[in-house]
């Protein structure tokens, strides 16, 4: 159980609430991709099943890129400061198993095609990494405001944040920042790096996810 209560997101360090919004815009795409897949297995469609394969390899690294930032930077930071071992090492197993689901999940977009019986499988396994991961991220979530949050400060987060801007591939910059501003409340502003891209990528953002959600919309 938490040793304190949870923050209001408006109260979390900018890093930890883009840690949030990217939560909350991995969950929700995922349970969008099981739907679009669903819908391919009823009505094939080469063009969207080419839009649903490309959106998905970069919400599968942008997740990739996610864990592996905490599992290099942000696990051993606080492992160093005395974090809580039980709750570091329920993150990690969580982590571990995350990992299997997601390759398995990206095997199956890669085999997606006319089959109808290929998304079929993609539907699966969408829906077995987004209920990982929700559980997950609600698991992450509780332990950074609760059993770890003794040993996290603005450093420790400033730090995160610069790990992952140096690691982030370059496509990041034109889609990370407008993904997470389309999951953003108004007061949670701050959570989103970047503002000025997510403005400028949000348009083109905004289509290549109407040709993949709703493409006769």
């Amino acid at each position: 159980m938490p040793s304190q209560p949870s923050q209001p997101p408006t109260a979390l360090p900018p890093a930890h609430l883009t840690m949030v919004l990217a939560h909350r815009a991995m969950v929700h795409d995922l349970d969008r991709i099981a739907t679009v897949a669903d819908e391919l297995a009823q009505t094939p469609d080469a063009s969207r099943t080419a839009a649903l394969r490309r959106y998905v390899e970069r919400v599968f690294h942008i997740i990739e890129h996610h864990h592996g930032g905490e599992d290099a930077h942000l696990w051993p930071l606080l492992r160093e400061r005395g974090g809580d071992p039980e709750a570091l090492a329920l993150l990690d197993a969580e982590h571990e198993e995350l990992a299997k689901a997601l390759h398995v999940w990206h095997e199956a977009v890669h085999r997606l095609d006319a089959d109808p019986a290929t998304a079929v499988d993609l539907a699966a396994r969408t829906r077995e990494v987004h209920e990982r991961l929700a559980a997950h991220a609600a698991d992450e979530e509780r332990e950074l405001t609760g059993r770890l949050a003794p040993v996290l400060d603005a450093a420790a987060w400033k730090g995160f944040a610069t790990h992952m801007r140096r690691t982030a591939p370059g496509w990041t910059l034109r889609f990370m920042p407008a993904w997470l501003a389309a999951v953003a409340e108004p007061h949670e502003r701050a959570g989103i790096p970047a503002r000025p891209l997510a403005r400028l990528f949000g348009p083109s953002l905004a289509r290549a996810q109407r040709t993949v959600f709703a493409p006769h919309g």
